[in-house]
C-alpha cells in the first residue's frame, strides 16, 4: 500500500512541476481532466510501463529507458483527443543568459511541446523514484 501512494505522490509531483515549468498545458474548467492526468500517468507507471518494459528489454538497455518517455507521449496525445478542453499550446523559450552562457530563444511547435512534456514528466518521475525508494 505504502508503494502505490508513494508512487501517485510522484506521479502528482512531477505533473505538477511539470506545469509550472512550461505553462503551455490547459486543463479547461472541468477539474476531472487534472484528476486523469495524474491518474493517466500513474497507471502507466504502475501497470503499462513494466510490461513495456520486459518485452521492450533489448531496446530500452540501448536507449537508456526511453521506452518509458515514448509511452508518456503517447498517453498525452490521447488526452489531447479525447479529453474536451485539454490541450497543450507551442512554447517559445524566451532564452536566458546565466553567468555568462547564453541559451538562445527556441520555438517548439505544438509535437515538440509534447514530446518535451513527456521528457520532463518521466524524468521527474525517475528521480523522484530514486531518492524516495
Amino acid at each position: 500500500m505504502r508503494h502505490y501512494i508513494k508512487s501517485l505522490l510522484i506521479a502528482i509531483a512531477s505533473v505538477y512541476t511539470t506545469i509550472n515549468l512550461l505553462p503551455v498545458v490547459g486543463l479547461g474548467n472541468d477539474p476531472k481532466n487534472l484528476l486523469l492526468l495524474v491518474g493517466g500517468f500513474w497507471l502507466i507507471t504502475l501497470l503499462i510501463n513494466p510490461i513495456f518494459s520486459i518485452v521492450f528489454l533489448p531496446i530500452n538497455i540501448l536507449t537508456f529507458g526511453l521506452v518509458s518517455a515514448v509511452l508518456n507521449v503517447a498517453f498525452l496525445f490521447a488526452l489531447m483527443n479525447f479529453l474536451p478542453g485539454f490541450h497543450i499550446r507551442p512554447y517559445t523559450f524566451p532564452g536566458a543568459n546565466i553567468n555568462g552562457v547564453i541559451l538562445p530563444a527556441i520555438h517548439l511547435n505544438q509535437v515538440l511541446t509534447i514530446v518535451t512534456i513527456a521528457i520532463t514528466i518521466t524524468i521527474l518521475q525517475k528521480i523522484l523514484h530514486i531518492i524516495f525508494e
